[in-house]
């Protein structure tokens, strides 16, 4: 799939990250970089995740364009020829294909009371345009 065949909404989200790394002075990289295509949903056709963490703003760490919250990742599934918004997240994600369909896993940032954090991992699948979370992710 080319950036031209991505929906709207998806080459918005690139175009505004783009636009984020300029802002800052930054040289642009591959927009493409953030996306990964996999068949969450088992019906076929591939769907869509966009992770502005992944994206390369050159003379920038990663994610220093990204809102002040963090990156954001986002997942567009294929419906019926159709593309639907599925799920957003604060943080960046991993996907287990060990498994039909394959899992998403987010991984997040947890902040304890104490000023200290550690990473969890929550799995995700996609039924009906829904996420729906399946436990612990291991990837």
């Amino acid at each position: 799939m080319s950036y031209d065949d991505l929906p709207h909404r998806v080459r918005e989200q690139l175009r505004e990250i783009e636009m984020a790394c300029l802002s800052i002075g930054g040289r642009p990289g591959d927009p493409m970089e953030t996306i990964g295509f996999y068949d969450f949903d088992a019906d076929g056709m591939p769907d869509i995740v966009f992770d502005q963490n992944r994206y390369r703003c050159a003379g920038f760490r990663e994610g220093e364009f990204c809102p002040e919250i963090g990156c954001y990742t986002y997942v567009t599934l294929s419906r019926n020829g159709r593309w639907t918004p599925a799920f957003e997240v604060v943080g960046s994600y991993c996907v287990e294909t060990d498994v039909t369909p394959p899992r998403f896993v987010t991984i997040q940032r947890n902040f304890t009371a104490d000023g200290g954090s550690s990473l969890i991992r929550v799995r995700y699948r996609f039924r009906n345009g829904l996420a729906i979370q399946d436990g612990r992710g291991s990837c």
